[in-house]
């Protein structure tokens, strides 16, 4: 009886440190330094031709029309895709066009209607994700206080999750009318390019409103893009 008293302590014991050991894996100042991240996510990020983003926001936000959207872009400032835009309290599902300094809107019904590319500003500019001077590489590499919290896998892919600041004027380039810093965490993949799978914004409210989170997801970078102008 003492013996097999002895072996159930002694297997106990056994699963008490492999236990200790899994927790101690989670822990996050076994992950790798934030900064070092970034910096190579930014770099990275600066050097990518294409990609398909989705964005999502959740809640209110007055100077952000765009409820949704989803489509592909190129670096030379080519994009295609479609957006559900709030328009006098309704949903309007609309295609868009950014193709030789054009953009390309259509409604419901309808064909396509040509505008200056200057209008996507006040719709929605999906250019400027990969734009270095007001994209994602200038989030990354402008996030203030960043900390590696986790790694978890988002779309797929294995990641490190990071949180930090980033400051209204760097993120205006991607969200118009933005007035305060915004609390960030970006994703960023654990293999050594680090490439940005996912961005989450979370917008204070302005005036009174609730504000929201704004989401980013980026997939499929570096697979050819090609933008005609509609007919």
């Amino acid at each position: 009886m003492r013996n097999r008293r002895v072996g159930a302590l002694a297997v106990l014991a056994f699963l008490l440190v492999l236990v200790s050991g899994c927790q101690s894996g989670s822990d996050s100042s076994n992950l790798p330094a934030a900064p070092g991240l970034l910096s190579t996510a930014a770099a990275s990020t600066r050097a990518v031709t294409s990609l398909h983003f989705t964005l999502a926001v959740n809640g209110t936000l007055t100077s952000v029309p765009v409820q949704s959207a989803e489509g592909d872009l190129n670096a030379q400032g080519q994009a295609r895709g479609n957006a559900k835009i709030s328009e006098l309290g309704q949903l309007i599902q609309v295609d868009f066009v950014l193709v030789d300094g054009s953009f390309y809107l259509k409604g419901l019904t309808g064909g396509y209607q040509k505008l200056p590319s200057s209008m996507a500003t006040s719709v929605f500019d999906p250019t400027a994700i990969l734009d270095p001077n007001r994209g994602v590489a200038k989030v990354l590499g402008g996030l203030g206080g960043p900390k590696t919290q986790a790694q978890e896998e988002v779309d797929g892919q294995q990641t490190y999750r990071i949180s930090g600041t980033v400051a209204k004027s760097v993120v205006a380039g991607l969200i118009p009318g933005i007035s305060s810093d915004v609390a960030t965490q970006v994703w960023v993949t654990t293999d050594a390019r680090h490439l940005p799978v996912r961005a989450q914004f979370t917008v204070p409210g302005a005036d009174g409103s609730q504000g929201a989170t704004v989401d980013v997801h980026i997939s499929k970078i570096n697979q050819p893009v090609t933008v005609a102008a509609p007919n």
